[in-house]
């Protein structure tokens, strides 16, 4: 082997770059853009998550209370003002049925409600009278790390309030209990419940964008869509077929996945599956839309790949696939409604893990819509222009 060939091949590898600068900047631009994202995103904890705070504590005139000296004594505010807030996003509501809602609508992933009599029955039970008192947490199990987080950050305020007052052996004599309430969800739901309907989501989009690029740009390369569209058959009709396989394509993958994670991982399905599989199904049109537009921009499959990482990236980091979409920096938040994903997803886990229905999930299913008409449309304009 002699060094002097090997270096002409690599002058001639490094060199062909001087004629392809998309590639070059592509060489550039993806690692940068992997750092900026990854970066952002991942902080590793989970932050703000949105929970409603109920307190109908009145307090008391602790002196009546020979451990508690002080006046206008309550708890339940020094237990609020312990919560981390960079964990907890708290709202003060002081309609109980107005926050359960919030719950239930999932504008919040829990409700924290503290009763009346909460401050009295912890200075009773501090004095030796009672059992104590009990917060009551609403949750929206469907995600078991966020369930965490938020019993963790109560547990923890919970704790230090106590302490503040009479110093860490209060809490031996006079726990403070917590209550859960799961409206949707259960103790017994696991992570991959809440993580395979993103998964399966994920994999819809991811694999008939890349096909339909990769496919559209051979297809063009070879002269085969030009061919096709000098016969009488119209743009539409292209688009349209083409839609029509990939929306199959998308039902065959969601039903191996689906059936790989009920049988080998024993996720549970609460909602109509009939529906799941038709928001798979708009999903996959959508982005077999978007594949035909983003085809139109390459020349060659090399050219064709490079538009991978700009679709999954931001897909996987900005929808929500591993961490609710308030947990990422509110920067990058406003970009997320433009992230098709996120839609699928959320649709997807309200069916699949909340058991919610059709007019729980309109709104998704009415943003994928629109998504699927736009890209499909633009791809018969694209069409009729080019071919």
């Amino acid at each position: 082997m002699k060094a002097k060939r090997v270096l002409v091949f690599t002058k001639r590898a490094l060199f062909q770059f001087r004629h392809d600068k998309r590639t070059f900047a592509f060489i550039l631009a993806v690692p940068l853009l992997m750092i900026l994202i990854f970066g952002y995103t991942f902080s590793g904890e989970v932050q703000n998550v949105s929970v409603v705070f109920v307190s109908e504590d009145t307090g008391v005139n602790s002196t009546q209370f020979p451990l508690f000296p002080h006046k206008d004594f309550n708890l339940s505010d020094k237990i609020f003002k312990n919560i981390d807030r960079e964990v907890l996003n708290l709202k003060v509501e002081q309609d109980f049925e107005n926050a359960r809602r919030q719950v239930e609508n999932r504008e919040a992933w829990a409700l924290i409600y503290i009763p009346g009599n909460f401050t009295n029955e912890f200075l009773s039970a501090a004095s030796g009278v009672g059992n104590g008192s009990k917060i009551t947490v609403y949750l929206d199990g469907s995600n078991p790390t966020i369930t965490g987080a938020v019993l963790s950050a109560l547990g923890e305020a919970v704790k230090k309030a106590v302490e503040e007052i009479s110093g860490p052996n209060l809490t031996q004599k006079s726990p403070v209990g917590l209550e859960r309430n799961y409206i949707y969800g259960s103790e017994d739901t696991k992570f991959i419940d809440y993580f395979a309907p993103g998964v399966m989501s994920f994999a819809v989009m991811m694999v008939t964008t890349i096909l339909t690029i990769i496919l559209f740009v051979n297809e063009r390369r070879n002269g085969t869509l030009q061919r096709i569209m000098a016969t009488p058959a119209k743009a539409e009709e292209v688009v349209l077929g083409y839609a029509l396989a990939f929306g199959i394509i998308c039902l065959l993958q969601s039903c191996v996945i689906m059936l790989t994670g009920i049988l080998l991982f024993g996720i549970t399905i609460k909602g109509n599956v009939l529906l799941a599989f038709a928001v798979f199904f708009i999903i996959g049109v959508g982005h077999q839309g978007m594949g035909i537009l983003l085809s139109s921009g390459a020349k060659n499959e090399l050219q064709a790949i490079q538009f991978i990482p700009f679709i999954i990236f931001p897909s996987v980091l900005l929808s929500g696939l591993f961490w609710p979409v308030e947990s990422i920096p509110e920067v990058l938040q406003p970009i997320s409604y433009f992230v098709p994903l996120r839609y699928g997803i959320d649709a997807e886990r309200s069916i699949m893990v909340r058991g919610l229905g059709i007019g729980d999930v309109w709104l998704e299913i009415c943003v994928l819509l629109a998504f699927a008409a736009i890209t499909l449309a633009g791809s018969t304009m694209l069409l009729r222009r080019k071919e």
